[in-house]
């Protein structure tokens, strides 16, 4: 209600605006656009910027996907810094290195395409736009890496905006909104939400789940976490997602078990490490029997990854000794024949010690679940053998799943050594499966 409001305003502002304008628009065209994007950077008027602001975002709308990509490269090779103006900058604090030579020295480095996204930001849902502008950006950047400039900028600005301090913690039950209610259906990408009834079971009772919001994003989570209260830390995804009574009496654990991120414009921002550490505040205040905090985390990634080790001669962790027994996994069923699951447990589950702790990339761990929560301060605390026997679980990960464990007394100290020094905090038995 409160951002429909605010919208109207806006768009009375921008009406208003558009009299001391002269806008000669040609739909769908990216030299017009770019054209009113300059326009937008130098203008100083507010109910005209409103309006220039809204007709840059719609114009951008407009384009078609090739003209979108035609306008990104228009934005990095037009609206970054002047190099020499910033070559000048650098002389003079070279010359006399004051403040006020510090600052201009700032300013000019700085692109106007930040000033661009900055003004954009004043539009009708301008906030919205933005970020489904670097939805579209990110699908060009993998093919034309030479974009991560215009994206920097972009992360840059998103990142300030959807800076913790102005974002709102609220709990989703089932007497939330059924326009939210529907998109945590739409977004849950880890565990299959089939329908209304199966979302109710993540509602009630040993359940919780928490959402992000943006003032600027009033009916939009950003992001959300399922959560289970049980008896001791779960190791089987299928007891958490399946039961259909669960109690609360005699829960001394919150089980985080599904994470997602809802704004692909939003990726890399950094959302969740906030999320939970808030969501354990919230939970040990309403809670205070809740005395441990873990994940019931997926390994994806982990069976490709494996594949490529098996294909190559070369591997230092696929040797004589264990290719045959691994080979047992190519049997789509190898996981409900008792037989083949005692000859592969130790080495599965060794194998993926392995590749969660040792297997790296950029001095970082290779798995992008490792890395978040590592970063957030949690330790590896177990793997948990057929803790997810879906279809999906056994081709991904092969039905391994992994206990990260929130320490509240360590999250601190285990976040600053993996931040500062790489290094990663581990339970004595997955010290074990190491060795």
């Amino acid at each position: 209600m409160i951002k429909r409001v605010a919208r109207s305003i806006l768009d009375s502002i921008a009406d208003a605006g558009e009299k001391f304008l002269d806008l000669k628009l040609s739909g769908g065209s990216t030299r017009a656009l770019v054209g009113l994007c300059q326009d937008l950077i130098s203008h100083k008027g507010v109910a005209s910027g409103i309006a220039l602001a809204r007709q840059v975002v719609n114009q951008y709308q407009a384009l078609r996907n090739e003209d979108k990509l035609s306008f990104f490269m228009e934005l990095r090779e037009r609206f970054g810094p002047n190099l020499e103006e910033v070559h000048q900058a650098v002389k003079d604090f070279e010359r006399v290195a004051s403040p006020d030579a510090v600052r201009a020295l700032s300013q000019k480095t700085e692109s106007s395409r930040r000033k661009l996204f900055t003004r954009m930001n004043m539009a009708p849902n301008g906030t919205a736009a933005i970020v489904s502008l670097r939805e579209d950006l990110l699908r060009f950047t993998r093919e034309h890496p030479e974009l991560k400039a215009v994206d920097e900028d972009l992360a840059y600005l998103l990142t300030s905006w959807f800076n913790p301090g102005f974002l709102r913690l609220r709990r989703i039950d089932w007497d939330t909104e059924a326009s939210v209610l529907e998109k945590i259906i739409h977004y849950e990408a880890v565990h299959n939400i089939a329908n209304w009834n199966d979302l109710k079971q993540r509602l009630v009772q040993a359940r919780r789940c928490f959402a992000y919001f943006h003032p600027a994003l009033e009916d939009e989570p950003l992001i959300f976490v399922e959560v289970a209260l049980t008896k001791g830390i779960s190791t089987s995804i299928q007891a958490i997602i399946e039961d259909e009574n669960p109690s609360r009496a005699d829960a001394d654990s919150a089980i985080f078990y599904s994470i997602n991120n809802c704004q692909a414009g939003l990726r890399q921002i950094p959302l969740g490490n906030f999320l939970i550490k808030r969501v354990v505040t919230e939970i040990a205040h309403e809670l205070p029997a809740i005395k441990t905090y873990s994940t019931l985390s997926p390994i994806t990634g982990f069976a490709k990854w494996l594949a490529n080790e098996r294909a190559g001669m070369d591997s230092k962790i696929v040797n004589d000794e264990n290719r045959e027994i691994l080979g047992l996994i190519d049997d789509p069923t190898w996981h409900t024949d008792p037989e083949k699951c005692a000859l592969l447990k130790k080495p599965l589950s060794n194998i993926c010690a392995h590749y969660l702790v040792n297997v790296k990339r950029r001095e970082a761990p290779r798995n992008a679940v490792a890395r978040f929560h590592f970063g957030n301060g949690a330790s590896l605390h177990r793997i948990n053998w057929l803790g997810d026997t879906s279809e999906h679980g056994i081709q991904e990960y092969h039905g391994l799943m992994v206990n990260y464990l929130y320490d509240l007394k360590q999250i601190e100290s285990n976040h600053e050594a993996f931040v500062k020094n790489g290094e990663i905090t581990v339970s004595k038995s997955i010290r074990t499966m190491l060795s």
